[in-house]
């Protein structure tokens, strides 16, 4: 990331000091740290969240078992800060016996599922609100054992308890409910949604995740960083490189690690293939669920190519291990670099030709056209990222506002729509193809030679947080690491682009006002997103 003018930091650090009355301690770069009093927990996220002349927006929330470290367990708000950039970060001490704070969702609603999962997995109890469970299911036996405090032995195993998993939908005359899963027709993880219909209409819509919940950070704790980073790029199979690289990012950040300049192009390249190629996928989705299977042949005839491209650019068709701390693991040529560019440039008529054939039938406009709407507001509250968020002119990108390896050295043209439907969101994939592939070809004709790894071995700083944003295909992930002695990993958080988008699936669902939608609608707005499950269920 780049570095702030100094004067822009001490503003902050002022502001923040004057305000909130506490101590700022500047962690790395960009990186500041304020540990509060829970009492002063509202207080301090209402003005950071509210001030405008901070833009602050929220990253993501996490809790720590740090009971072996001072006795207490620590909760961590994360915000990305625009006006300076930086990357701001609350911590809480909460008592071991009995851990809580005041709840923060009914301030900040895109909270809600955090404070559940840390509910969940801590036994963290957030003051003031009712909660359902969200990652475990409600046959776990609940307040009893939580699977994130350290004590927690990995292989534990319970029986399932005879609990009605029923979903709050309303029930009356005329109201009929349509369950879709949890076990799908396609090869996908499970997922149980709920439709709630008057007739035709959407009435009610709900979504059930977390079946198949990997524990990968709980796996994570005690391995060693090469050992989690092979965790990070499983987090999800279609953002494989976008999390490898945030994990990375993370951990250089932590050492003051700079990767050689080739090593960032080489990234930047790697994460702009992964975006092409994902973008295919969701748009072969978006025809398939409108039923213009045609278009969804084709789109999904040009992503198999990328994918070829993918497996020949990093050895495997998901750019699994090319990434490692300080740089990657292989070189890529100069000569397959302009090879990949001659490739490149034969695909781009081909998905001209494409999207000529979509965006000319009538009847897939029709299906696209104010289905699935999301409006600004809701986008904004709900803590909406990615082409989602651009398509309800929400106007954010990691890579233009937090900018990172060779993203520093080129400005990212950002498209925004104001409809907020399934057409909008399908409109901003389109141009974002075309932007990566403006951005690959000046990164190759403008490729450093040089080596590709920092060899420097650093012993980290231990019990010191580090936070990472990056920009996947999906949205804005992060990922949080703290390491513990011998570099050994303490705590690792993963929050992924999905994780904050499904409950936009389900506002976008139920639609709003004049833009209700009909059950047939289900799939197309659901495939208008097309999140994953995988890295929610991390």
């Amino acid at each position: 990331m780049k570095i702030l003018v100094e004067k822009d930091i001490e503003f902050l650090v002022e502001c923040l000091k004057k305000t909130l009355n506490v101590n700022v301690k500047i962690n790395g770069v960009n990186h500041l740290q304020i540990t509060l009093e829970k009492n002063y927990l509202l207080s301090a996220v209402e003005y950071i969240s509210q001030n405008s002349e901070f833009n602050a927006h929220l990253i993501t929330m996490l809790a720590s078992d740090e009971r072996e470290l001072n006795g207490n367990f620590k909760l961590y708000i994360i915000f990305s800060v625009i006006q300076p950039r930086t990357i701001l970060t609350l911590e809480i001490l909460l008592d071991k016996d009995k851990p809580s704070y005041p709840a923060l969702s009914e301030k900040i609603p895109s909270l809600n599922w955090h404070e559940r999962e840390i509910h969940d997995l801590f036994g963290i109890v957030p003051d003031g609100i009712e909660l359902d469970p969200l990652v475990l299911h409600r046959d776990w036996p609940h307040g009893k054992y939580f699977p994130l405090r350290n004590d927690f032995l990995l292989n534990k195993q319970f029986p399932f308890g005879e609990v009605n998993h029923e979903f709050s939908q309303p029930h009356g005359e005329g109201m009929h409910q349509i369950a879709v899963g949890p076990i799908h027709a396609g090869i996908i993880e499970p997922g149980h949604l709920r439709f709630c219909a008057i007739g035709e209409e959407i009435y009610k819509f709900d979504a059930q995740l977390f079946y198949t919940h990997k524990g990968l950070e709980k796996m994570a704790y005690g391995k060693s960083v090469e050992e989690v980073l092979v965790l990070a790029e499983h987090t999800c199979g279609m953002c494989a490189f976008s999390h490898s690289s945030a994990f990375c990012q993370a951990v250089e950040n932590l050492g003051g690690i700079k990767i050689p300049r080739r090593a960032a192009y080489l990234r930047t390249i790697g994460l702009e293939m992964e975006r092409i190629s994902n973008h295919m996928a969701d748009l072969m989705a978006i025809c398939s669920a409108g039923g213009l299977s045609f278009g969804a042949s084709h789109a999904g005839r040009l992503r198999e190519f990328l994918m070829g491209l993918n497996h020949d650019f990093a050895g495997h068709r998901f750019f699994r291990n090319l990434n490692t701390i300080g740089g990657l693991k292989r070189n890529i040529s100069d000569e397959f670099c302009k090879l990949l560019l001659e490739k490149l440039e034969k695909f781009k008529p081909q998905f001209q030709e494409w999207e000529q054939l979509i965006t000319n039938n009538d009847s897939l406009l029709d299906r696209l056209e104010l289905t699935g709407f999301l409006s600004n507001e809701n986008g904004l509250k709900l803590g909406i990222v990615g082409p989602a968020a651009r398509a309800s002119n929400i106007d954010r990108d990691v890579r233009r506002d937090y900018p990172y390896f060779a993203y520093e050295d080129y400005v990212v043209k950002v498209p925004i729509y104001e409809d907020g439907d399934a057409l909008a969101r399908m409109q901003v994939r389109i141009d974002e193809v075309y932007e990566s592939l403006r951005l690959i070809k000046n990164l190759i004709n403008n490729l450093p030679s040089g080596s590709i790894l920092d060899h420097n071995s650093l012993k980290y700083p231990i019990h010191t947080p580090s936070i990472s944003i990056v920009e996947s295909a999906k949205g804005e992930l992060s990922h949080f690491i703290m390491l513990g002695e011998e570099n050994k990993v303490f705590r690792w958080h993963v929050r992924s682009a999905s994780y904050m988008n499904w409950r936009g699936v389900v506002q976008a669902t139920m639609g709003q006002d004049r833009f209700k939608n009909i059950v047939p609608d289900g799939p197309l707005v659901n495939k208008s997103f097309n999140l994953c499950y995988a890295c929610v269920d991390r």
